[in-house]
């Protein structure tokens, strides 16, 4: 028997192994680990090659186990249970902020740098100055993958509810509301939905799409708008329409915060405001993390706040 370099092995792979032991089916076993198909056949191929065997053959309707499998089914799962108990006593020892040294990844857009960060590094500052955080942004399904992966810790943004393999943590709801330049002369009067749809737009949208929740209610009463420019984001937002004649709706908190800075005002929309919710995420059944559990937890404190 030839000793394996454990700094070769990735637990996750001992966990693959266990839940298709478990499932007996590639498909079903991605959805108990929160991956895709292939990502399951790709640690599956990393297995073959670090034993040495097949491990799981097609069978009908799913994988059939060798006996090489089988035999290490019982030894994997005491290892495994093993590193489970162990973390999870380690876990009771009371989590010491101001000593902790780590780093914590967040995904998540500008709109919670501007809305949520603030307060939420205040915290960090002045509890756990050991603490490094690493804001990662791209769209929403990357960011989420990205945890699933394992690749970082939270994600913050519009989640209503639970995506596969995630667990929701909901901070709070958020809408939108009209903005325009300080003085725009076409909202001195109260506004009707005929009035916003003559009105020249400023759209945020990640995509560059220029049709966003307003468009489809101008169309259900035969209006349509012109949107003259599209933004991938927040920030510059309220700042361009400060500046010019273009009016915008924008997310309240957003609004609000950057309002006195970019000269806007802020108007009632005049018709039915839709809401989102804006929620944590992180990975489900991951080991217990007193690290992370404190900054989630800093997050709703937060967040209750604003």
């Amino acid at each position: 028997m030839h000793e394996i370099d454990l700094r070769r092995v990735d637990l996750n792979l001992l966990v693959v192994f266990e839940t298709l032991m478990r499932q007996r089916h590639v498909g079903r076993s991605g959805e108990a680990l929160g991956l895709t198909q292939p990502a399951v056949s790709h640690a599956l191929s990393r297995l073959r090659h670090l034993l040495g065997d097949p491990l799981f053959v097609r069978h009908a309707g799913g994988v059939r186990p060798t006996p090489r499998a089988e035999a290490l089914d019982a030894p994997i799962g005491h290892a495994l249970a093993a590193v489970r108990t162990a973390l999870a006593e380690a876990s009771t020892v009371a989590f010491n902020p101001a000593r902790a040294v780590r780093t914590v990844s967040i995904g998540a857009s500008d709109y919670a740098d501007l809305v949520l960060m603030p307060a939420l590094m205040a915290e960090v500052r002045a509890s756990a100055p050991g603490l490094d955080i690493r804001r990662r942004s791209t769209s929403r399904e990357v960011l989420l993958g990205d945890l699933r992966r394992r690749d970082i810790d939270l994600v913050i943004g519009p989640l209503a509810a639970a995506p596969d393999g995630l667990v929701l943590t909901p901070l709070f709801t958020e809408h939108l509301v009209l903005v325009a330049q300080k003085g725009h002369p076409a909202l001195a009067a109260e506004m009707s939905l005929k009035m916003l749809a003559e009105l020249e737009h400023l759209l945020v949208s990640l995509g560059g799409d220029a049709t966003g929740s307003l468009d489809q209610r101008l169309g259900e009463t035969g209006l349509s708008r012109r949107v003259v420019m599209t933004l991938p984001n927040f920030l510059a937002a309220p700042f361009i329409v400060g500046a010019t004649d273009l009016v915008a709706l924008l997310a309240e908190r957003v609004a609000r915060r950057l309002a006195d800075a970019a000269a806007i005002a802020i108007h009632p929309q005049p018709a039915p405001v839709p809401t989102w919710s804006i929620g944590l995420a992180r990975l489900a059944g991951a080991a217990p993390d007193p690290a992370i559990d404190w900054i989630a937890a800093k997050a709703a404190k937060v967040a209750a706040t604003i």
